[in-house]
């Protein structure tokens, strides 16, 4: 073999080489474009996958102020709801204590209505009394009336004895 059938048959050989490099590398670059495009096509759903987890992220987000809003406008009920409690449990005590104070105030008026009654009793026991009493005073005035007319009788009767005795001539010494 000649010497420049051998370096054509070598530059042959290596362009052959090359042209398998070029094809090799011309479907790896085919490959990466491919690759490439896939990757650009998943970044892309990546990227609508992550704006879908933001929208997602900010509705739980303003799910999650809204809870607590909600959470604290419970509490404040809550509190509410407490303190009126512990004033109707306040208001009941005062009632009840009310509802003793009425229940001792009831047995004292009770006691009260008791005596009330046995005062309407000696009142009328005394008026009773006052009224035979003054019937007895009315009586000792009759009498006191009666006397005073017989005593005057009777003074009357003595003087008329006196002057008929004195007149009668014995004298003033003699009885």
């Amino acid at each position: 073999m000649p010497f420049y059938l051998g370096a054509f048959l070598a530059v042959a050989l290596d362009w052959r080489a090359q042209a398998r490099n070029v094809v090799l590398q011309t479907q790896t670059l085919q490959d990466l474009e491919a690759r490439v495009v896939a990757l650009e096509e998943e970044n892309k759903t990546l990227g609508r996958q992550n704006e879908a987890h933001q929208a997602s992220l900010k509705l739980a987000q303003e799910a999650k102020e809204e809870a607590e809003k909600q959470l604290d406008e419970a509490m404040e009920l809550q509190i509410d709801f407490y303190a009126r409690e512990v004033t109707l449990q306040v208001q009941a005590d005062k009632l009840e204590r009310m509802e003793g104070e009425m229940t001792t105030q009831a047995k004292v008026l009770g006691l009260l209505q008791v005596d009330h009654n046995k005062l309407q009793i000696e009142v009328s026991r005394l008026r009773v009394e006052k009224e035979a009493l003054e019937k007895l005073v009315a009586s000792g005035d009759a009498t006191i009336e009666e006397l005073e007319k017989d005593k005057k009788t009777l003074i009357h009767d003595m003087r008329g004895n006196l002057r008929g005795g004195v007149q009668r001539g014995s004298g003033p010494g003699r009885l």
